[in-house]
């Protein structure tokens, strides 16, 4: 059992989802009618810390979020999954985030985001809560919020002992500033490529595993001692920067109903695991077993497995997957 005094901080986004499930999507101009409407409550920082505390960890989530209704529904489901809210912040003067989320038939799905009171979180925010950051064993980061805010908690987190975890989503440009004081990057493997090629880095060559474990080297450079692509189906490709090793985990295989907090769920079970001693190994084979769970169930936060579940499916998943190291 992890130490309860130990405990996963995530820093980010709470946005209401509002979902419609589609035979297909719409071409441009095109309304597809049909579709059945669900709203649930999303975002990726909350999502994160929802799967870190069904997973076993204690789990701070800092945010914000308006004062209105949405934000009072995020806050009571937040507190009754037993996530820590003392430290999220209210702002009167924006809504909180919404997300208008379009799945087919096959799970996989188009979103829009107005990011409202997530696109306001501030330094000197972020400052107020500088012993909690300090004093995090892990700590994880999305992009739903202003950059120069996640420069800045990358910063306070460089003056502690902690495993300081990025998940560049959604893409944005990445300072070197930022880059030199994570340990862990966590992007999809667009978000890999892509970072790549705003970094200017040297060209790739080869097929898509050979680009990744190349693009995954180059970024490796600039400090980042951990690079985990995730793969959807594919499962996903850990390089270890000190020994200079890719190990390829494979996916779970399962059918998928709804992709939406796939993710979320890895990031915030490689947090929680990664939080109650595992290692980097273990804890992505805990989350490819929590998100090929997560898939299956429609919702982002509403999908997130319970330890049990997990603990369960990784048994699973260790019988009967191998992995391989290059």
């Amino acid at each position: 059992m992890p130490n309860r005094d130990q405990y996963v901080l995530i820093i980010g986004s709470s946005n209401m989802d509002l979902n419609i499930y589609s035979q297909r999507f719409p071409k441009q101009g095109e309304t597809v009618t049909g579709g059945i409407f669900k709203q649930f409550l999303g975002g990726k920082g909350a999502n994160q810390s929802v799967a870190s505390v069904r997973s076993g960890s204690k789990t701070i989530f800092i945010g914000k979020v308006g004062v209105d209704a949405f934000g009072e529904e995020m806050l009571s489901q937040l507190s009754k999954e037993g996530v820590n809210i003392e430290h999220i912040i209210r702002d009167p003067h924006e809504s909180s985030g919404v997300a208008f989320i379009l799945i087919d038939e096959t799970g996989e799905n188009m979103i829009s985001v107005a990011p409202g009171a997530n696109f306001k979180l501030t330094p000197e925010e972020v400052q107020a809560n500088s012993d909690i950051i300090k004093n995090a064993k892990c700590l994880v980061v999305q992009m739903e919020i202003p950059i120069e805010t996640i420069e800045f908690i990358f910063k306070i987190a460089a003056q502690g002992e902690i495993i300081k975890i990025l998940n560049p989503a959604p893409l944005k440009p990445i300072g070197l500033s930022i880059l030199s004081n994570i340990d862990i990057i966590i992007p999809n493997e667009g978000e890999l490529l892509q970072l790549h090629s705003l970094l200017k880095l040297e060209e790739l060559i080869g097929n898509n595993k050979e680009k990744i474990i190349q693009a995954s080297k180059c970024i490796s450079r600039l400090g980042i001692k951990t690079i985990i692509t995730t793969l959807g189906k594919k499962g996903c490709i850990i390089y270890d920067a000190e020994e200079d090793i890719s190990t390829e985990v494979p996916a779970f295989n399962v059918e998928a109903i709804d992709t939406v907090g796939a993710g979320d769920c890895f990031n915030g079970v490689v947090a929680s695991k990664l939080c109650q001693g595992e290692n980097i190994l273990t804890s992505v084979k805990y989350a490819t077993a929590a998100a090929s769970i997560a898939i299956t169930r429609q919702g982002a936060q509403a999908s997130m497995p319970y330890l049990n579940e997990i603990e369960d499916r990784f048994k699973q998943y260790n019988a009967n997957y191998t992995v391989r190291t290059h």
